[in-house]
């Protein structure tokens, strides 16, 4: 994933009315929003007039939807001023976390806001891949005739579903594959509430998900027919699949990642892949984003592939609220209000 800062067109501050604070939006948020957030503040976006270096150099506030913020760009001598980072998003990984600690900048994020949008992307990937859309509609595209014969694929009604993780995005996802299809649901995470998705669990006012848990990925993969990932990118989690765990993958089965890259051990994938261990793999979140043909030309090329550049929550109504929501936390936070979602 690249820097933040990728230029962009330079309208910055717009309005006539003097702001009390400065904040710098280093990649596109929702068109509404961005008109919001010059509403509240000196607006700083790179452009021709603005480098990176100048906008950092001013911000009391960073609005954040994509990109990399390293040590370089958070220390004193880049950023003085920041006091908050608000984020349109749940991760935060890829905030130097050291720096913004020894600094006291506060950290935000949006924790389940785009949880539904994820789980549909999930799904649709999860289907795509069972019913061969994308290698059908390239053999149509290329003229040929495909008989319905020659293109039968696994249905998803009643598979069994491997989830790595149980937050949200996995409560969504499980959600959608239980009663709309009646799925069979495994859980692999070892660091959940045992009652978590129970009648027990006492914390969650939501639908109970019938599934079965396993205390390892030994249990949760020889006997599943999807695998859909949805844990955060930690150290422990780092290519938590690679090439021991794709092994234990049925031939038929597929991998969807909607978390994050960096979960799947890219180049095991690849040679899985094309040594026809497993059926076939969506991928939402890579770990060199976005992902580019010079760098991911083998898998974004393979039939069994459906690839997208972390689209996961990028619906026109979840982006939107979630934008407006960053400007409004780094603004109150700024006049003197506690910080919602704080993460650090």
């Amino acid at each position: 994933m690249p820097s933040v800062g990728a230029p962009l067109p330079a309208q910055n501050g717009s309005s006539s009315t003097p702001k009390r604070w400065t904040a710098y939006m280093p990649a596109l948020f929702h068109p509404e929003a961005i008109e919001y957030a010059r509403s509240k503040f000196n607006l700083l976006q790179p452009g021709e007039d603005l480098t990176q270096e100048e906008c950092l150099a001013q911000a009391d506030a960073l609005l954040m939807r994509v990109g990399k913020l390293p040590e370089s760009q958070l220390n004193e001598n880049a950023a003085p001023r920041l006091r908050i980072i608000a984020r349109n998003g749940t991760g935060v990984d890829m905030i130097h976390k050291d720096t913004c600690l020894r600094r006291g900048i506060v950290v935000t994020n949006q924790p389940g806001g785009n949880a539904q949008a994820v789980a549909e992307l999930a799904l649709t990937l999860i289907l795509t891949l069972l019913r061969r859309v994308v290698e059908v509609n390239q053999r149509l595209r290329a003229g040929e005739r495909v008989p319905s014969i020659s293109a039968l694929a696994p249905g998803l009604y009643g598979k069994v579903v491997g989830l790595i993780g149980m937050g949200d995005i996995a409560y969504e996802t499980a959600k959608l594959l239980v009663h709309g299809f009646n799925c069979k649901i495994i859980v692999y995470s070892p660091t959940s509430s045992k009652t978590k998705w129970t009648p027990a669990d006492t914390n969650s006012s939501g639908t109970v998900i019938p599934h079965q848990r396993v205390s390892s990925m030994a249990e949760l993969l020889p006997d599943i027919d999807v695998l859909s990932i949805h844990c955060p990118l930690l150290p422990e989690t780092r290519h938590l699949i690679s090439t021991a765990e794709l092994q234990w993958l049925k031939p038929t089965a597929i991998i969807v990642n909607t978390a994050r890259g960096g979960i799947i051990d890219e180049i095991a994938l690849a040679s899985a892949l094309r040594e026809e261990q497993i059926a076939g793999a969506g991928i939402d979140v890579w770990e060199t984003e976005p992902p580019t043909t010079e760098k991911y030309a083998e898998l974004i090329g393979m039939r069994q592939v459906v690839a997208l550049p972390h689209l996961g929550g990028s619906t026109d109504e979840v982006t939107k609220i979630g934008c407006m929501n960053a400007v409004d936390i780094a603004f109150d936070y700024l006049e003197g209000k506690p910080a919602r979602n704080r993460v650090f």
